[in-house]
């Protein structure tokens, strides 16, 4: 009888010690397994061209922004540079609809994206004499006939939003037959904010690197910008980005928003998709 217990004894001690073993186990697997990603990702990282001069100082907050969707007046198409050459639609208010009696042509031949910053230079001319504001347009890129430009503000530049952009037509000669217009001021920081953290240029591209988006012998380029949120109240929302350009053909954007930062890679086809059902209502 006495044995017995000894051996119950020595059953329950080796099971205590065998689950304290198991709890000391797995932090340590845990940790060793997070050591070696971070070693792997800095292995990779260290090979990426443009990161190592990147900032790693947390200054970049998640203040949300917000403005005001600009309403065209009578007034306002007043001050439309060569505005007798267009019929002018402002049905919608928000959204300036330009249809040019003429096909204008553009300052250079074919718009592509080989030479980017050319092109940019080029077209700012042709926006300038058209486009009501129009030296505040950046130009991003040529999707079809579309030649897409956002709104870029005095805090920054805006990303992909519908309230914010500039959408260019053209034909088969590469002449503009139209455009659609939409505007925002008073840009500023909104009052509607929780705790506010701050981010660095460098662990915006860490976390695009976990996804895989980033891989050995990239190069990139990370600028400072404004991307579209829900919109939770009657005026466009819009949160601090990186925008991370990845060899020079594909955008990534690391959105600081309240809860968590979030990465999203948007299309220009998506983007006009979007924009469809109301450019078919306003025509």
């Amino acid at each position: 009888m006495q044995w017995n217990k000894i051996k119950l004894m020595f059953i329950l001690a080796f099971l205590v010690l065998n689950i304290y073993l198991i709890f000391q186990l797995f932090p340590q697997e845990e940790t060793e397994q997070l050591v070696l990603e971070t070693e792997s990702q800095d292995k990779v990282l260290s090979t990426v061209t443009g990161y190592s001069e990147l900032s790693d100082e947390e200054t970049e907050p998640n203040q949300q922004y917000e403005a005001k969707k600009l309403l065209f007046t009578e007034d306002e198409l007043e001050k439309i540079p060569s505005k007798d050459q267009m019929d002018l639609d402002i049905s919608s208010r928000n959204q300036l609809v330009a249809k040019f009696k003429e096909p204008q042509e553009l300052p250079i031949e074919v718009p592509i994206d080989e030479d980017k910053e050319q092109t940019a230079e080029k077209l700012s001319t042709f926006v300038d004499d058209y486009v009501l504001h129009g030296n505040d347009y950046t130009y991003w890129g040529r999707q079809g006939n579309k030649l897409l430009f956002f709104q870029k503000t005095s805090e920054g530049q805006t990303y992909f939003s519908p309230d914010s952009m500039l959408l260019v037509t053209i034909n088969d000669e590469y002449d503009v037959t139209e455009y659609t217009q939409t505007y925002i001021e008073d840009f500023k920081k909104s009052e509607h904010n929780g705790d506010l953290k701050q981010y660095s240029e460098k662990q915006a591209v860490k976390a695009l690197q976990s996804q895989q988006y980033i891989e050995a012998n990239d190069t990139i380029e990370v600028e400072k910008g404004f991307y579209p949120t829900i919109e939770l109240s009657s005026k466009p929302n819009y949160a601090p980005a990186y925008k991370i350009t990845v060899n020079n053909t594909k955008h990534y954007f690391y959105l600081l928003l309240p809860d968590y930062p979030y990465v999203y890679a948007p299309t220009e086809s998506g983007f006009l998709s979007s924009l469809q059902p109301e450019t078919e209502e306003t025509q």
